[in-house]
């Protein structure tokens, strides 16, 4: 029987779960504060719970789950405080990649993230909360692996993991279509701002597109007050069209 079949490789299995979970995470098909269990997602996966298991113990590892007493576990919470945190850290952070990114963008790459903005604005149009959210979420991944560093992509993934289900909300908050339909423009500004190596624009449009929805979101789930916008970056032109 030995020569008939071969072991499978457990380790693809654990590695696609851990990609799907992931970009459950990114994508916010999970609410802040949501108790998950191995069981149930090893289920709605199709596996076996023991590949769930080791995905959701590299979550724990990277602080986008916390482990609870009774063998569950629970999404990040989201409070006032870390929210303003991590839109300052991304605005940082992020801004910073598609600095980078416009250093380094080939013409390849700003037709690339085009067409991935275009399929953002259809289901904009369409109504389809989740491809709004797919669609937003390889934007702008487009944009950060052009930055070419893969350190740089680990802690920004690091971030969106934590962040990525505050966008769970965002499909239930009345005007959400207009707030992700401003957006489209904002990503246009980026990827010209590629197209000329502009590096300073590039991360002006790319904070801006953060702080912009981030400020509609504070303002309509918080009920909190609009903070003030960070300072731009040095040399940032705020009032050129993309």
């Amino acid at each position: 029987m030995d020569d008939k079949v071969r072991p499978i490789d457990v380790t693809t299995v654990q590695e696609r779960v851990y990609q799907e979970l992931r970009d459950a995470l990114y994508q916010g098909r999970f609410m802040p504060g949501e108790v998950l269990t191995i069981r149930a997602l090893a289920a709605a996966l199709g596996t076996s719970p023991m590949p769930v298991r080791e995905a959701i113990q590299r979550l724990v590892t990277e602080n986008a789950l916390t482990q609870l007493p009774n063998r569950t576990f629970q999404v990040a919470a989201l409070t006032l405080e870390n929210y303003d945190e991590w839109i300052r850290l991304r605005c940082e952070i992020e801004g910073y990649a598609a600095q980078r990114a416009a250093l380094r963008a080939t013409p390849g790459i700003c037709a690339e993230l085009r067409k991935i903005n275009r399929t953002f604005g259809e289901a904009i149009e369409a109504r389809d909360a989740g491809g709004m959210l797919e669609g937003n979420q390889h934007f702008h991944f487009a944009v950060y692996e052009a930055a070419q560093s893969e350190a740089l992509l680990k802690i920004i993934g690091s971030l969106w993991l934590r962040f990525g289900p505050v966008l769970a909300f965002v499909q239930h908050i009345d005007g959400s279509i207009e707030m992700f339909r401003r957006g489209v423009p904002v990503h246009e500004r980026v990827v010209a701002a590629m197209e000329r190596r502009d590096p300073e624009e590039a991360r002006f449009a790319l904070a801006l597109d953060i702080r912009a929805a981030a400020s509609w979101f504070r303002r309509h789930h918080f009920g909190a007050p609009i903070q003030a916008e960070p300072v731009p970056p040095r040399g940032a032109r705020i009032g050129r069209p993309a």
